[in-house]
């Protein structure tokens, strides 16, 4: 019988195997010897305890997420953004710590939804975070974390698994982490695809974050956008209407507004959107901001600029309600998204990357 006792060394930055992974993953324990430290530092890695959030809300403060991760916030929203959705499952989040219960590492491993998005999809498998300490990075953790949860996706089915979620795929981390919606890692924050190919992902979806500055920029003006308004009337509810399961599990935490575009003559609906509070982030940019996604225009009226006026028209109001940024996440292929949103002064910030991988 194989034992669940496997030695690794650390020197410095490189890691040395000395023997095969252990199964189950999520039990194994490992020693990590380094000549630059006094002493010897045992890893445990281990599924999630009811007792970890305080550790876990501690080590994301503590691991310099980048520019698209929120700070600031209590232990209670990270349990509500991390823990609490009703699909969470305690083997899919594994973590690293010492023999001190300090934790320095964890993954979150969990599942893409459904066509329908009713259900999740246990064939599609996700990694919704990966985070490791800074003073323990590059000694072999963030492998083992995701060797680990790569494990426990195969052991429920999965046969490929999606590094950072992608577009409307992450069912985790929504409202703290990449801006409005956790589409994939940060480029910028992360050396992600040095790390993801040595571990054997290819790259997957790539997410444009725009923004734009309501303070600095002034709206475009031509005459379709004067006449729009005068035939053109806004309305904005307390709550969008006719969402799925999987977005109220991701975004009904949040708080969010349903914005529509009619007629003033006949009433009918010529373009429609949502906004979705991002006040978690006030702490880390000093200003209030919102999102804006999901905006929608019956095929039969496209191309009379009516996605672009709603969008302008938004934005003027949200200026008057001291709203200073607004956000938008377009998948990179989709043009037509791209186009409406840098007309109407948009620009881009920064892009979320995810890596994919077949599970054997």
């Amino acid at each position: 019988m194989q034992s669940h006792l496997h030695k690794q060394f650390v020197c410095c930055d490189r890691l040395l195997r000395s023997c095969a992974l252990p199964c189950p993953a999520v039990t194994a324990r490992f020693l990590v010897l380094c000549p630059c430290w006094l002493g010897i530092l045992a890893l445990h890695y281990r599924a999630y305890h009811n007792s970890d959030p305080p550790g876990l809300h501690q080590l994301w403060h503590q691991s310099r997420l980048g520019k698209n991760a929120a700070e600031g916030f209590g232990c209670d929203i990270f349990e509500l953004f991390a823990i609490s959705p009703v699909y969470f499952e305690r083997d899919g989040l594994i973590v690293a710590e010492d023999d001190a219960g300090r934790l320095v590492g964890f993954v979150h491993a969990s599942f893409a939804v459904n066509e329908t998005e009713t259900a999740l999809d246990y064939r599609q498998g996700i990694l919704s975070a990966l985070v490791v300490h800074p003073e323990y990075r590059r000694r072999g953790i963030g492998r083992a974390l995701v060797e680990r949860a790569e494990q426990y996706l195969r052991g429920r089915g999965a046969v490929a698994v999606e590094a950072g979620g992608g577009l409307n795929r992450n069912g985790f981390y929504c409202g703290i982490y990449g801006g409005m919606e956790a589409s994939g890692f940060c480029s910028e924050a992360m050396a992600g695809r040095d790390f993801f190919a040595a571990c054997g992902y290819g790259p997957g979806m790539e997410t444009c974050v725009l923004r734009r500055d309501l303070q600095r920029s002034r709206d475009p003006v031509h005459v379709r956008l004067m006449r729009h308004r005068r035939l053109l009337q806004m309305t904005i509810s307390d709550r969008p209407e006719g969402e799925s399961w999987w977005w109220f599990c991701r975004f009904g935490q949040m708080e969010s507004m349903r914005i529509a575009l009619h007629s003033r003559e006949t009433g009918e609906l010529v373009a429609a959107g949502q906004i979705v509070g991002m006040d978690l982030f006030i702490p880390k940019w000093g200003v209030r901001s919102v999102g804006l996604r999901k905006i929608l225009v019956p095929e039969p009226l496209r191309r009379f600029g009516y996605a672009q006026f709603l969008v302008l028209e938004l934005c003027r109001r949200l200026r008057e309600e001291h709203v200073q940024l607004v956000e938008a996440q377009v998948g990179v292929e989709n043009s037509a998204a791209l186009e409406l949103f840098t007309s109407s002064k948009f620009e881009l910030h920064g892009r979320l990357q995810t890596f994919r991988k077949r599970l054997g």
